[in-house]
C-alpha cells in the first residue's frame, strides 16, 4: 500500500510537522550534509489569501526540519512568472534570509538539458541546474483546481522549474499535460508536501476581488508517491482522477499509483478532510459569461480545456445569440434534453458527444479527441455567419 497523509488543523506549522511524522519524518529523505532543494508553488507571487502560494509558515517549517536533519545547505526555487517581485516574494527572501537558506530566482540561474526515456511526448526538456545539482528534491505545491489540466497540485508544480520560454512554448501548442509528466521524469520528487491551506481555481493573473473560488480548508498532505498525492488531492476537491488526463499517463509511465484500492489514506479521516466540488473551468466560466454555457458530462481534461476558448473567444463574439457547449462521454439524450434552454443553441464538442443514430443528439458538432481550440471559433463563426468566413 502506498501511504499519503492528510491533516486538517488550523495551525499551519503544527500541521505540517504532523503531515511530516505521519510518513515517517523529513529524516527519510535528508541526511547529513545534503543539498535540499525545495520548490514551493509561487506562482505570480500572488497574496497568500488568494490560495495560489505556498504559505510561508509552511516553507519554515520544511527548511528548519531540512536543517535538523543534517542538510549543509536549503534553496527555494522557482522560475517567476511575475515581471518584478511581490510583496509575496519579500516575504520568501526574508525568511530564507532569516533561516540560513537561499532564495533563487531561477531565470537568474543556467538549464540544462535533459533526456527523457520513453516520454509522453518530449525526449529532451530543460531544468533548473540547481534542482539538478541538489541531492533532495522536496515539491511544496498547494491544493488547486486549474483551467489546462484540471488540478496543480504535485506534477503540475513541475512546471515553475523550467525556463521562460519553454513555458510559454508548452502553451502556445497545447501540450502542457505532456510536458508536465516528461519533466517529472526527469527529474521526480523525493517528498511532497501539499499545502492546502487554502484552495482556488488557477487561470492566471487577475484581481484580488475576482477571487471567488479562494476557500479555507486548513489541510496539508504528504506523500512520496506523486500519482497517488494528486489522486488523493482531486479527490479531496471533488474531481473525478480518471478525467485528468495527466494523471492516467503518469501511471501509465510507472511514475506512481492512482489506484485508489493501494493508497491508504492516514492522519484525518478523507470523509472529514473532503471539501465537496471545488470550481473547476465550467464553473468558472459559467459564472462569468454572457451568451454561453458548458455543460460537462465526465469530460476529461483533453475537452476541458475548450473552456478557456469559450470564455475568452466564443463567448465575446456570439452576438445576440445564446450557446450551450455539450462535453463528456456520459451525454444523452434524455439529459440534454432537460438541460439546454429553447433558446439555446447546442454545439456538440469531442467525439464522446458525437450525434449518432443510437444517441439521438441534435446539435452542431465540433470533431476530435479533443478538438482543437480554435475549431469551437471557428464553428461558432459558420453558425453566425453561413460558410462565408473571412
Amino acid at each position: 500500500m502506498v501511504r499519503v497523509a492528510v491533516v486538517k488543523y488550523p495551525d499551519i506549522r503544527q500541521r505540517t510537522k504532523k503531515a511530516l511524522d505521519l510518513i515517517g519524518g523529513i529524516e527519510r529523505v535528508v541526511g547529513k550534509g545534503d543539498r535540499v532543494f525545495i520548490k514551493p508553488n509561487l506562482v505570480d507571487g500572488a497574496p497568500f489569501v488568494t490560495g495560489e502560494v505556498v504559505q510561508l509558515e509552511t516553507m519554515e517549517v520544511l527548511v528548519q526540519e531540512s536543517f535538523n536533519a543534517g542538510a549543509s545547505e536549503v534553496l527555494i526555487g522557482e522560475t517567476p512568472t511575475y515581471k518584478k517581485p511581490t510583496d509575496t516574494i519579500r516575504s520568501y527572501e526574508r525568511l530564507a534570509e532569516r533561516l540560513g537558506a537561499k532564495f533563487l530566482d531561477l531565470s537568474e540561474h543556467p538549464y540544462v538539458k535533459v533526456k527523457v526515456e520513453d516520454p509522453v511526448l518530449f525526449d529532451e526538456v530543460k531544468l533548473s541546474k540547481p534542482l539538478l545539482d541538489s541531492d533532495v528534491f522536496i515539491d511544496v505545491p498547494t491544493l488547486k483546481t486549474h483551467c489546462q489540466c484540471g488540478i496543480t497540485v504535485a506534477i503540475k508544480n513541475m512546471y515553475g522549474l523550467i525556463p521562460p520560454e519553454d513555458r510559454r512554448y508548452y502553451h502556445a501548442i497545447d501540450r502542457v499535460e505532456e510536458a508536465i509528466i516528461d519533466l517529472y521524469k526527469a527529474r521526480s520528487p523525493d517528498l511532497i508536501l501539499v499545502d492546502g491551506t487554502y484552495t482556488t481555481f488557477h487561470i492566471g493573473p487577475r484581481p484580488l476581488t475576482d477571487f471567488k473560488e479562494t476557500f479555507r480548508l486548513d489541510l496539508t498532505l504528504a506523500g512520496f508517491d506523486p500519482v497517488a498525492v494528486d489522486t488523493v488531492s482531486a479527490r479531496l476537491l471533488g474531481i473525478e482522477p480518471s478525467t485528468l488526463r495527466f494523471l492516467r499517463w503518469a501511471e501509465e509511465k510507472d511514475l506512481g499509483t492512482g489506484n485508489i484500492d493501494e493508497i491508504e489514506v492516514i492522519g484525518t479521516p478523507f470523509e472529514e478532510a473532503y471539501y465537496g466540488k471545488a470550481a473547476d473551468m465550467v464553473d468558472f466560466v459559467n459564472a462569468r459569461t454572457k451568451r454561453s454555457r458548458i455543460l460537462n458530462f465526465g469530460a476529461c481534461t483533453g475537452c476541458l480545456r475548450l473552456a478557456v476558448e469559450v470564455l475568452r473567444v466564443c463567448d465575446p463574439i456570439s452576438r445576440d445569440r445564446k450557446f450551450v457547449y455539450v462535453m463528456g462521454p456520459n451525454v444523452n439524450e434524455e439529459e440534454l434534453r432537460k438541460h439546454v434552454k429553447p433558446d439555446e443553441t447546442v454545439i456538440l464538442c469531442g467525439y464522446c458527444a458525437a450525434p449518432t443514430f443510437y444517441n439521438n443528439l441534435e446539435g452542431h458538432f465540433v470533431p476530435g479527441c479533443p478538438p482543437e481550440p480554435e475549431m469551437l471559433s471557428v464553428k461558432l463563426k459558420e453558425i453566425l455567419y453561413g460558410n462565408h468566413i473571412d
